[in-house]
C-alpha cells in the first residue's frame, strides 16, 4: 500500500514537471516578430529617371466644374458639354433634276405629279438633245446611184416612206423613226429581207428641253421615275441627276 502512494505521488510530480517546464505555449508578447511585407518598388517615370524632377501638384492645372445656376434645372449646362446637332434647314436637303422633257405639257403633267407627292418643282429651260425614237437605218452606200436603187427596190416592196440622208462621202437610207421598240424590230426584219444590212439607234433632236428642279427634305430622299411614266404607250427617256448651282 505504501509503495503504490509513492509511486502515485512520483506520478504526480512528473506531470507537474511535464507540464510548467516541458509543454509550455508561449504567450502573446513572448512570440518572435514577423518580418514586415515590403512594399513594391515605385514606377518612375523616364524624365525622373534622366534627372528632371516632376512638376508639383500645385502647378497643375485645375479643371472646375461648370457653375450651375441652383435655379436652374441643368438644361443649359448640359447643352454646353455636348455637340449641338445639325439643324434640318440649315442646308441638309439636297436637289435634283428630272429632265430633258421635249414637250411643255409632259412638263406641266410631271409637275403636277411631284406636287402630289408633297415637293415643290421648279421648271427651267435650256437647250439640249431630245430622245425621238428608235431610227431605222441602212448604211454603207458608196455612190448615189446605189443608195437610189436601194430606194427604188424598198419601195417595190411596199416600203414607201425611206428617204435618203446626204452626209460627208456618205449616203444613208433612212426607213423609219419609231417610239415603240417592237415596231422598230419588224421595220428592220422587212428591209433585212431585201438583202440589206439595218440598224437600230436613238434618234435625238437639238431645240429647247425642259427642266424640273426639286428641293428634297433629306439626303436619303429620292424621286420615283415611275410617276413621270404618264401613258402606257408612250416612251419617255429622262434622267435624274444633280441641280445645276443657283437652281
Amino acid at each position: 500500500m505504501r509503495a503504490f502512494c509513492l509511486l502515485l505521488i512520483l506520478a504526480n510530480a512528473l506531470f507537474f514537471a511535464w507540464a510548467h517546464m516541458i509543454d509550455v505555449k508561449p504567450g502573446a508578447l513572448e512570440r518572435p516578430r514577423l518580418a514586415g511585407a515590403q512594399p513594391p518598388p515605385r514606377i518612375v517615370l523616364a524624365r525622373e529617371a534622366a534627372g528632371t524632377e516632376p512638376r508639383p501638384a500645385a502647378e497643375m492645372r485645375r479643371i472646375e466644374p461648370p457653375q450651375v445656376d441652383p435655379l436652374d434645372d441643368g438644361n443649359e449646362a448640359l447643352a454646353a458639354t455636348q455637340p449641338a446637332p445639325a439643324r434640318a434647314d440649315a442646308g441638309a436637303h439636297s436637289c435634283v433634276s428630272v429632265g430633258p422633257f421635249a414637250e411643255l405639257a409632259d412638263s406641266a403633267q410631271a409637275q403636277a405629279a411631284i406636287r402630289n407627292a408633297g415637293l415643290e418643282p421648279r421648271q427651267r429651260v435650256e437647250m439640249g438633245e431630245v430622245w425621238a425614237g428608235y431610227w431605222v437605218s441602212v448604211r454603207d452606200f458608196a455612190t448615189r446611184k446605189e443608195a437610189d436603187a436601194a430606194l427604188a427596190r424598198l419601195a417595190e416592196n411596199g416600203i414607201g416612206d425611206a428617204y435618203i440622208l446626204t452626209g460627208e462621202d456618205e449616203y444613208v437610207l433612212s426607213v423609219g423613226v419609231f417610239s415603240d421598240h417592237q415596231r422598230a424590230q419588224r421595220r428592220a426584219a422587212q428591209v433585212r429581207a431585201q438583202g440589206f444590212a439595218v440598224q437600230i439607234a436613238d434618234r435625238k433632236r437639238a431645240g429647247s428641253v425642259y427642266w424640273i428642279d426639286v428641293d428634297l427634305t433629306s439626303p436619303a430622299q429620292t424621286l420615283d421615275m415611275s410617276m413621270f411614266q404618264q401613258e402606257p404607250g408612250k416612251i419617255m427617256r429622262l434622267e435624274l441627276r444633280a441641280c445645276p448651282r443657283g437652281a
